[in-house]
């Protein structure tokens, strides 16, 4: 850094200047000897300082450097937290017409998996009578309410898994007995062949011969009927009651398959509230998220006063309808459901009382009912009703002809059969939409069968099958399609090798940064050295994380050094490529638990394990962050550097007052000098007078 020069040194001594041109007094150059007298005394300080400046700019250089590094390493261990990310994956499909795998994540487990589809998830599609204009007047122009239910009561099923040879054992062994918890019954083998109408005697019974005598012969209070398969070798129970009974028998394992609750019917909450006609003011009514305001005015009765309410500005996006009951306003809301928070209403500002005239209960499976009001009574009216309710059903409108008079509005719900909805009316044809013929299409789950296990499923993306992958079914299939998935962990070796590279380079970076060597040509050299202690601290915490065992450890999986990250003599980072190829090919999940935790898309404020990775990533991000001990230091060593320069101006202004002092001093002696001389030249000159005088 460049020195920092007094003004002084180019100043002049203008008395000091013409003293000299007269060539009186000391004849010295008075100027220079003040500056070189102060500069005596300044240039030790100053050149110490900016000593000290510069080697505090250095130190933040080096710290910069060290940031840096600690960041990029933090980068590489990121980059191995992420179970979906430690690999790459890619599926493929024997018939990708039928079956395909639309997402794979470097998670998901390589294998062949084989599937049939013997039924696609669909949604339902039902369908108005026909209207001759898109405005054609429904109800004679009068309001009416629409009810759409959706959902239905879904009952429990259980399934065996018993084909001929397995009835004709169990048979010959004696009776079978099934029980669904409260009553049971056992069929004989005679009973079998009876109802498989085979020779008595002979044994030659199957799995649908047992199915019929198990209908024929459950008690009337059995609670579950009773199918073949659709592969004829097993057994589906279903109950007859939703949420009642639990089967077993004596013949075999019998699976849960879907889990029904007891149902529970919905009921829509009714709120009431007393209100004065003669009262003035805003008149308001809130279900916490939209509100209707009326603009305060006199009032004849509480019917003119829900009437206004009914005209307010957004009442249809209430979740209630308003209604007059004598002297009091009724609220009723539109869906089935318990309420958390009540209505609001208000007068003039003030709140009214709200009393619970019904208690909302939630359906428990169930259809949930909402009745959406049309005030709009034209097909694009109720188009619009339905859709502005927002219940999981789309209305369309559409022309089937080619003059515009042949309207019919489509209701179209969600794929699956949990979501089958019906449509009802208070007008007297419920606009067709209850009519047999108006269903296009019945709302149903897919079903596929994996490695001999039924599965159900409302959609026809399935991604909880085979984990780290989604299936997408798009036709059904006569014979199995079978779906490979292949891993490529090349990404998992690249990205710990970037650990170990960048990790060596954090280690030679610090032992430059604080070591002096004087063959050294490299400017950073010895720049942090003076913070020699700190970063062993660094580098020790550092290399403790890396190779502290795992909080996720899984199997014989426990840290780095399971997957071939060691130190050697020196202090280096090694990487056994052969331990590595070893713990993928025999515990590659352990592997990824390990490092990631099992976790994806890591919340930072979430305190589960999230995996080694980012245990350490979080360890170095605390290194470089605001209070991290890197950045403090660094902020410390600016801030020593504007002290330098503070201290530095500090001292420029002392010297300039040293070397005006020293310029007085000189010129106070010049002028001695001065008189002096001049008395020297009288006294000169009258002795020479008198000598002239004598020689005469």
């Amino acid at each position: 850094m460049a020195d920092v020069t007094s003004a002084a040194s180019v100043g002049t001594s203008i008395s000091a200047t013409i003293f000299e041109s007269l060539d009186v007094g000391s004849g010295m150059n008075s100027p220079k000897l003040a500056l070189d007298l102060t500069n005596a005394e300044k240039m030790p300080r100053q050149n110490a300082i900016n000593a000290d400046i510069e080697a505090s700019e250095v130190s933040v250089s080096g710290f910069a450097l060290l940031s840096s590094k600690v960041s990029e390493l933090q980068t590489a261990f990121e980059a191995l937290n992420d179970s979906d990310e430690l690999s790459t994956a890619t599926g493929t499909s024997s018939d990708s017409t039928k079956m395909s795998l639309s997402s794979v994540t470097g998670s998901a487990i390589p294998g062949s998996y084989n599937f049939t589809v013997s039924q696609l998830a669909q949604n339902q599609r039902t369908i108005s009578d026909q209207f001759s204009s898109a405005t054609a007047t429904i109800n004679g122009g009068t309001d009416f309410d629409l009810s759409l239910s959706v959902g239905a009561t879904q009952e429990g099923t259980f399934s065996q898994d018993i084909d001929y040879l397995e009835v004709r054992a169990a048979l010959n062994s004696g009776n079978i007995t099934v029980s669904d918890g409260t009553n049971s019954f056992s069929v004989s083998m005679a009973q079998v062949e009876t109802a498989q109408g085979v020779v008595s005697g002979s044994g030659l019974v199957n799995t649908g011969g047992l199915v019929l005598a198990m209908t024929a012969h459950a008690p009337s209070g059995f609670q579950f009927d009773f199918a073949q398969n659709s592969t004829s070798d097993g057994i589906d129970f279903t109950q007859k009651t939703a949420g009642t009974g639990t089967l077993t028998s004596n013949s075999g394992v019998v699976t849960a398959g879907i889990t029904a609750a007891t149902p529970v019917t919905g009921v829509a909450a009714v709120y009431s509230s007393a209100l004065t006609p003669s009262v003035t003011g805003t008149l308001a009514v809130s279900d916490g998220t939209t509100t209707v305001s009326i603009d305060s005015a006199t009032y004849a009765n509480v019917a003119a006063q829900v009437t206004a309410i009914q005209a307010g500005a957004n009442y249809d996006e209430l979740l209630f309808t308003v209604a007059a009951n004598g002297n009091n306003i009724e609220i009723t809301y539109k869906t089935t459901g318990l309420i958390s928070t009540a209505p609001a209403v208000t007068v003039g500002g003030s709140a009214s009382t709200i009393t619970t005239a019904t208690s909302g209960v939630t359906a428990v499976n169930s259809p949930v009912v909402t009745t959406i009001p049309i005030s709009t009574t034209t097909p694009a009216g109720v188009v619009a009703a339905i859709n502005n309710a927002n219940k999981g059903v789309q209305a369309t409108l559409v022309d089937t002809g080619n003059d515009g008079t042949n309207y019919r509005i489509m209701l179209s719900g969600t794929n699956g059969a949990d979501n089958v909805f019906s449509v009802t009316s208070s007008t007297s044809d419920d606009l067709g939409f209850g009519d047999t013929d108006k269903t296009l299409q019945v709302a149903q789950d897919s079903i596929i069968d994996y490695e001999g296990l039924t599965i159900t499923r409302s959609s026809n993306q399935i991604s909880d099958v085979i984990a780290g992958a989604t299936i997408s079914l798009d036709a059904t299939t006569s014979t199995s399609v079978r779906l490979n998935i292949a891993s490529d962990t090349s990404l998992l070796k690249t990205n710990i090798s970037n650990v170990v590279t960048i990790y060596n380079e954090l280690q030679s970076l610090v032992t430059n940064l604080g070591t002096s060597d004087d063959a050294s040509e490299d400017d950073m050299n010895g720049a942090l050295a003076e913070n020699f202690n700190m970063l062993n601290q660094l580098k020790s915490s550092i290399r403790t994380a890396i190779f502290a065992d795992s909080g996720t450890g899984s199997g014989s999986i426990t840290a780095l050094r399971s997957v071939g990250i060691s130190l050697d003599q020196t202090g280096k980072m090694t990487f056994s490529e052969t331990t590595f190829s070893t713990a993928i090919e025999d515990s590659y999940s352990d592997v990824v638990s390990m490092l990631t935790g099992d976790t994806t898309d890591q919340n930072p404020f979430d305190t589960a394990e999230k995996g080694l990775s980012q245990d350490i990533a979080t360890l170095l991000e605390g290194l470089t962050d605001s209070t991290g001990i890197i950045t403090v230091s660094a902020t410390n060593a600016s801030s020593n550097v504007l002290d330098y320069q503070d201290e530095l101006a500090n001292l420029e202004e002392r010297m300039e007052v040293v070397y005006q002092r020293y310029l007085s001093q000189f010129a106070a002696m010049e002028t001695i000098m001065a008189s002096m001389d001049t008395t020297k030249d009288y006294l000169k000159g009258q002795l020479e007078s008198l000598s002239k005088a004598y020689d005469k």
